[in-house]
């Protein structure tokens, strides 16, 4: 069975789960292997039933004491149990299950799993999974718990993946001995049987491990390859001077000291002959989006286009309106190129692109089709440098003749993690924010004082403001304990009536997202239930209060991308945190939240936090591989990829394929790096 191989291939997937596994991103049995648990189950040990908490899944086991099946009307039946451990005895009941009452033997040692309640004055546990105890059906174990979609279980993708990690084996490997042995590498049918089915806690550290290798691995490579690229395919990418006042003066506020010296970062890239690649952070509302129009002017005003490409067609339009005000006062041309426009339109703006009628475009992935052609593309500026690929930019590099490349990032990492991650580039920080912005109150809310948060935003949306809701899954599923969007949109509704309250999220199509968000952004929507879509979002002037429910469940720098969604403007803005735990942990993370607002402080915390420890943190949360910079926590892997990506990349091309499969190199290279913003507003 090779990695690259369709779904399909998987003896019971036919035409219909092949669909419902593709709705989830899964088309090949890379794909599949690729999606981890998102936590487990710990079944290892049996908990004598005196120690049960009360609705808490659990392992409990104990010997058959009594059984009786009786009917509970309309062809309904329950069976009622009785075991006995060493704490005493407990029930258990099974409902519609009648075939159990033959199957179950009086004096057999049985292990059960599930939810122990009160019932009856008992403790009891309700329709749980039952095996012998000691038989090759025994449910103890670690076992994976998947998110999933409607139509498909976890259960299911859980029989699929342990089908297709029983027939790996050593020709699944795309290392050579040479680096397995040099990192002391699990081999890669090892890694990946364990990461979905642990045999223990010290194998799934072991397959951790190399999972998060074998990606960091590709990673840096395509950084690397890509510095390679650009250095080699320029030529001479210097602009001409001109002067960059004639903007900046024209501008209706004072420049941060930031912005400045970004700008002057900037010019001076221009004017040398090696072709810019610069990163420039700057934090929410810091004001990155002028010292990319400043980049502009200076390109156009020398004589070559600009190209200008967001995550979204939401975020385009946006950054066209405004470059379209800006620039426009200077007789400069702005066109957008995005998927929605009708075809005549978008013959007629490709002609005036390539005659340079246009100046500067503005679009989504359409820059990057074949039929878009530049007369004379000196900068290339991609937005959210977290959301593109290497790979997409480099496709829009190439249509440039001086390749100049400046990315625009919001999100703010550590300096010592971005030094390697993104070695390829050269950095520029903005940290301080416009003088008319105030600081965001942030509070801390647990279950109890929930309710104090949704009075303040009951309160902001009387007075004309609007609000954020967010929760950190769309549907409810059996399979998990947190608050659903859809659920919190139903509760909403019926706590602010009268209020206009709106839903968005990542099943929605792209058409129906920008449309909610337009409405949101007009007041035709003033309380916006959401899932994380908002993370980069458009600018909401009046949205001034956000809720993030189950917020123990984000990282730091999530929480802080989140709470930038508000104050945009001078207005007083407010981000509650709503915490369903009480760990020390949870806590501690909740008030470095409140008492931390500077996106830079809270990133090298949040970088602190998931690396301390345990270098492979507990069995509880596992390992989802579900957000790439969830990665950049283990400092010690991000070195050996690194170092290796670097030794790749000094053999000839012809040698590469001793170290690694070339084939399988590029296959992960893809996975990593085309990212999907189709969830994304």
């Amino acid at each position: 069975m090779r990695l690259s191989d369709s779904v399909t291939t998987i003896k019971g997937v036919g035409a219909k789960k092949q669909t419902l596994l593709e709705s989830m991103g899964i088309s090949t049995i890379y794909d599949l292997l690729e999606h981890k648990p998102f936590r487990y189950q710990n079944r290892l040990t049996r908990t004598p039933f005196m120690d049960v908490p009360e609705n808490k899944d659990v392992l409990i086991g104990g010997v058959l004491i009594n059984k009786r099946l009786r009917s509970i009307g309309r062809g309904r039946t329950m069976l009622e149990c009785a075991l006995r451990d060493e704490s005493g005895i407990f029930h258990a009941i099974f409902f519609n299950m009648p075939f159990l009452e033959k199957n179950l033997r009086l004096g057999a040692d049985y292990t059960l799993f599930g939810k122990m309640k009160w019932r009856n004055g008992a403790k009891t546990i309700v329709n749980p999974e039952i095996s012998p105890a000691g038989s090759t059906r025994d449910i103890r174990g670690i076992i994976p718990v998947y998110r999933r979609t409607a139509g498909i279980t976890s259960n299911e993708l859980s029989k699929l993946i342990h089908t297709v990690s029983e027939k790996l084996d050593e020709s699944c490997e795309w290392l050579s001995e040479e680096l397995i042995e040099k990192n002391n590498l699990a081999p890669e049918d090892y890694a990946y049987k364990n990461i979905h089915f642990p045999e223990s806690v010290s194998a799934y550290n072991r397959a951790k491990f190399r999972i998060i290798y074998d990606k960091l691995l590709a990673f840096q490579y395509s950084v690397l390859h890509n510095r390679r690229f650009l250095d080699e395919e320029c030529g001479n990418a210097s602009i001409d001077p001109v002067d960059i006042g004639i903007f900046t003066d024209s501008l209706p506020f004072k420049l941060t000291a930031g912005q400045l010296n970004a700008i002057n970062d900037i010019e001076r890239d221009l004017l040398n002959e090696r072709a810019m690649n610069r990163l420039v952070q700057g934090d929410v509302g810091c004001g990155k989006t002028v010292v990319a129009e400043a980049a502009i002017f200076h390109v156009i005003s020398a004589g070559w286009q600009a190209a200008f490409m967001a995550p979204t067609e939401i975020l385009a339009r946006q950054h066209f309106y405004k470059l379209s005000n800006e620039l426009g006062k200077f007789g400069m041309r702005t066109a957008l190129l995005v998927s929605g426009i009708k075809a005549a339109e978008r013959r007629e703006i490709l002609e005036d692109i390539k005659s340079g009628d246009i100046d500067v475009v503005v679009g989504t992935h359409a820059l990057i089709q074949s039929d878009v052609e530049f007369t004379k593309l000196g900068l290339v500026i991609t937005d959210e440098q977290h959301r593109f690929g290497v790979n997409q930019r480099k496709v829009l590099a190439e249509k440039a003749e001086a390749l100049n490349v400046l990315v625009m990032s919001a999100t703010p990492i550590p300096r010592t993690l971005a030094a390697t991650v993104f070695g390829d580039m050269d950095f520029s920080v903005i940290k301080n924010k416009p003088s008319n912005r105030k600081e965001i109150i942030t509070r801390y809310a647990t279950e109890k004082s929930r309710e104090r948060a949704y009075v303040n935003v009951y309160n902001e949306v009387k007075n004309g403001n609007r609000a954020y809701i967010v929760a950190p899954s769309i549907e409810d599923n059996e399979d998990s304990d947190l608050t659903s969007a859809e659920a919190l949109f139903d509760e909403i509704k019926a706590k602010f009536k009268g209020a206009k309250v709106g839903l968005i999220h990542g099943k929605l199509d792209k058409p129906q997202k920008e449309r909610i968000m337009n409405e949101f952004a007009a007041g035709a929507i003033e309380i916006l239930v959401s899932t994380v879509v908002i993370e980069v979002g458009i600018d909401v002037p009046k949205a001034t209060v956000i809720v993030i429910e189950n917020a123990e469940r984000f990282g730091l720098a999530q929480l802080h991308q989140l709470r930038g969604r508000v104050g945009r403007s001078d207005l007083q803005s407010y981000c509650y945190l709503i915490c369903y735990s009480e760990s020390e942990n949870a806590i501690s993370r909740m008030n470095a939240m409140v008492t931390m607002s500077d996106g830079f402080e809270i990133s090298e915390e949040d970088y602190r936090l998931r690396g301390a420890g345990d270098l492979m943190g507990t069995m509880q949360h596992g390992y989802s591989g579900n957000s790439f910079y969830d990665l950049f926590g283990y400092d010690k892997i991000l070195k050996l990829a690194t170092d290796d990506a670097q030794l790749i990349l000094s053999k000839n091309i012809s040698d590469r394929g001793a170290l690694v499969d070339m084939d399988q190199l590029q296959l992960r290279t893809n996975n990593i790096m085309v990212q999907d913003n189709s969830n994304i507003i």
